[in-house]
């Protein structure tokens, strides 16, 4: 699509930081730079332990990396380096302390800024007042606003489809370990885990739904996500037993992780950074949802997603991000969600033909 307002631009900074579900989103936003702009230099700007996310997307020039370990001499060294490169455009899509003191340099660029919404936010978490639909005729997911954020450079399409780029190495490895997982009855991976307390499924029924389904079709679980969850992951299996699934939380990277994700038939999480991962490759996947909101942008772009949440509850949303612990002390979001009712949901998604592979049933 042609579009004769777009403006000549030769460098173009995106920031955004931080986390994974954060940054996979704003792969729409790399597509269509790219597309509208193909001549320019586009750089991402992203702490080092997140790059990988980012490091083989073929649409991006450079990647620029923060180590967060150099501190206040890293960040001014990094400033020092971005003043030198003469960006046209810089792109804050984190819009924090960080972002604002890397994007204040001379000669200054078009600064272009993303909306959080944080006083309808505020007044929605704290107040319960839902000014969204007001405001839009639909709720914009994050990726949607990332969009937004740099609509006056051209028109952008509707398209928030998302993408997260492995090297063929690591793409084959994941398919020839998951062949390997499918001879042994595994058919669904888990991420159990989230930062915080209040996006966390309960661990106990966690551990009764691997049950449900490896008693019902003999199919056995995987388990992944970071080092920092293994210990909750252990408690699941404990629970659960051996027999029914297996951990891998903590022995794979961010891209390894990825391409077990992509190759798998069905993926089970709660509202994390590795939902996002499934979202991208668009598998058959569950999200469940317990103290945040779909209002805050952060639902699963994909065709192929259930969304499970405790809509009656009049306390959500407690948070924009998740709590350390339930503020009602009853934790209702993520309890009165019952592993029948995501079970409920896994049938519905192995009845759709294609949905899974025909692995041999262990008999029970």
């Amino acid at each position: 699509m042609k579009n004769k307002n777009k403006k000549k631009i030769s460098k173009i900074l995106i920031i955004r930081m931080s986390s994974i579900g954060d940054i996979i989103l704003t792969s729409p936003l790399i597509r269509q730079l790219w597309e509208n702009f193909p001549d320019a230099q586009i750089d991402f700007l992203v702490r080092s332990e997140y790059a990988d996310l980012v490091k083989f997307n073929p649409h991006l020039s450079h990647i620029l990396q923060y180590d967060i370990q150099t501190g206040w001499k890293g960040m001014k060294e990094l400033k020092e380096f971005i003043s030198e490169q003469g960006y046209a455009v810089v792109l804050d899509l984190h819009r924090n302390f960080r972002s604002y003191y890397l994007r204040k340099i001379s000669p200054r660029p078009t600064i272009l800024r993303v909306n959080k919404n944080r006083l309808i936010r505020f007044l929605l978490v704290k107040f319960k007042i839902n000014l969204y639909q007001r405001l839009y005729d639909h709720i914009p997911s994050v990726a949607e606003k990332y969009l937004m954020a740099a609509s006056n450079l051209c028109q952008f399409k509707n398209d928030l489809l998302l993408e997260l780029f492995l090297p063929q190495s690591i793409a084959d490895k994941g398919k020839h370990l998951w062949r390997k997982l499918e001879k042994e009855n595994f058919a669904v991976i888990m991420a159990p885990g989230a930062r915080h307390f209040t996006k966390r499924w309960p661990p106990e029924l966690y551990s009764e739904l691997i049950v449900n389904i490896y008693q019902t079709y003999g199919w056995r679980t995987l388990l992944v996500g970071s080092p920092e969850e293994t210990p909750l992951i252990q408690e699941i299996q404990e629970k659960a037993g051996i027999e029914t699934c297996e951990l891998v939380a903590g022995y794979f990277g961010l891209l390894e992780t990825a391409a077990l994700i992509k190759a798998a038939p069905v993926f089970i999480s709660n509202d994390s950074g590795l939902m996002h991962m499934a979202a991208a490759y668009q598998i058959p996947q569950i999200s469940i949802f317990g103290s945040t909101v779909r209002e805050l942008g952060f639902l699963p772009i994909n065709p192929n997603a259930v969304v499970i949440e405790n809509q009656g509850l009049e306390c959500r949303p407690c948070t924009h991000i998740g709590r350390k612990s339930c503020p009602k002390k009853h934790f209702k979001c993520m309890g009165d969600i019952t592993p029948e009712r995501v079970f409920d949901a896994f049938k519905e998604i192995v009845g759709k033909k294609k949905a899974l592979p025909k692995i041999a049933q262990i008999p029970m």
